[in-house]
């Protein structure tokens, strides 16, 4: 027989060696999917521990605010308690932005025995800017707070 053809026998098995194509393919197409979910849950951290420490800052304001002996001491203690809780919190979390707190009282004047009193610690902050190719979105401005509510002792 003559002719032009192909014989099973003239075949050339060549085996490729594939041990590391599953590391490959994990770099590949786990590593990029997986960069977004860290960012995100390391912002969605850092968002609820800001959350608890207003909450923190409400309840301790609102602590402060019902234990003063008269009404002259409030707004003192009051700033004494941001102050502190911006000091020894937020700066060095790296936030420099004040909180602000607001009372409000079911009752006047607010240290009425049986009275309640609630505190809200409100906080507006500018989200962390963009830099390098993305310089040119804005940062949105979140804002945070919390509330917490005392009641006046009823043996004042």
């Amino acid at each position: 027989m003559s002719g032009i053809g192909w014989s099973p026998c003239q075949r050339k098995v060549v085996r490729q060696d594939d041990s590391g194509s599953a590391i490959v393919e994990f770099v590949v197409l786990a590593l990029p999917l997986m960069i977004p979910i860290i960012i995100y849950l390391g912002a969605v951290h850092e968002n609820s521990a800001l959350k608890n420490d207003l909450h923190n800052l409400a309840r301790q304001s609102a602590r402060a605010f019902i234990t003063s002996p008269n009404e002259s001491y409030e707004s003192a203690r009051l700033q004494s308690i941001v102050r502190i809780f911006q000091t020894r919190i937020l700066q060095p979390d790296g936030i420099s932005e004040i909180p602000i707190v607001t009372v409000e009282c079911s009752a006047s004047p607010c240290l009425t025995p049986d009275a309640k009193v609630k505190v809200t610690a409100s906080l507006i902050r500018l989200q962390n800017k963009f830099s390098g190719i993305f310089r040119f979105m804005s940062a949105p401005r979140v804002q945070f707070s919390a509330s917490d509510v005392q009641i006046v002792d009823a043996w004042r």
